[in-house]
């Protein structure tokens, strides 16, 4: 699953990306505003693979903001303006792409299908082992043994068979460090290894609930249903 956020000062603009978007079954629009202190934090909070960036938003600029963040985040931009004026700054940038307002959907499928493609060379190769610290010492974890992970602010819970332990990293940031085959996301805090997964449950009529085989119940989320019930096969 890819991760997005949409940034213009105009609301039917943000509406028009993330409706486009969140039809592509593989993508998802985790936040969006018009305004630049919320964007700054969405941006930190969520980590996206793509920003889709306005030049000219509430309380400062995009480019600045790019600008701001470029060191801290690996996401691409995409800056969406009705003037070219700011294509050399956005370049500098090294911005993945520039769309000149009005601008088709097939622009979008581009940019998207653009960013996947450059995700996929970058991909680094999936861990097998975590190192996690506790007071004193070190423990390393198989990877395999763990069951489900439950994101925590700054922490994940690493819940395996018969224990939780606590590792310091966003859930975010430890979704791209495992195989994408094996552990996927079912929820914004949430995480599953698909091999752990025994049963499927559903409230008034929708799936709604994954059974582990250590007992733990983990909630879908509405957002992420689409790529599990793809990924195992299963008509929602």
């Amino acid at each position: 699953m890819y991760h997005c956020i949409v940034i213009d000062d105009e609301n039917l603009a943000r509406e028009r990306i993330t409706s486009f978007v969140e039809e592509q079954g593989n993508w998802q629009v985790v936040g969006q505003t018009g305004e630049f202190k919320e964007a700054e934090s969405l941006l930190l909070k969520h980590r996206p693979d793509v920003c889709f960036m306005d030049i000219n938003i509430i309380g400062g600029s995009g480019i600045e903001l790019a600008r701001k963040l470029a060191k801290s985040l690996d996401c691409h931009w995409v800056f969406t303006t009705a003037s070219s004026e700011y294509a050399i700054q956005a370049f500098d940038l090294e911005a993945t792409d520039y769309l000149l307002k009005p601008f088709e959907n097939s622009r979008l499928a581009t940019v998207l299908q653009k960013v996947e493609k450059l995700k996929r060379k970058t991909v680094k190769p999936s861990k097998s082992i975590l190192a996690v610290k506790s007071v004193g010492a070190v423990e390393f974890v198989n990877v395999q043994d763990i069951i489900w992970i439950k994101g925590s602010a700054n922490y994940v819970e690493l819940h395996c068979a018969n224990r939780m332990l606590l590792h310091r990293e966003t859930l975010s940031k430890l979704e791209m460090q495992l195989n994408p085959e094996k552990f996927i996301r079912v929820h914004r805090s949430a995480m599953v290894n698909v091999d752990k997964i025994n049963s499927l449950s559903s409230e008034l009529g929708r799936f709604s609930l994954l059974h582990l085989n250590n007992g733990d119940e983990v909630k879908i989320g509405q957002g992420h249903k689409a790529s599990l019930f793809e990924f195992l096969g299963v008509d929602s």
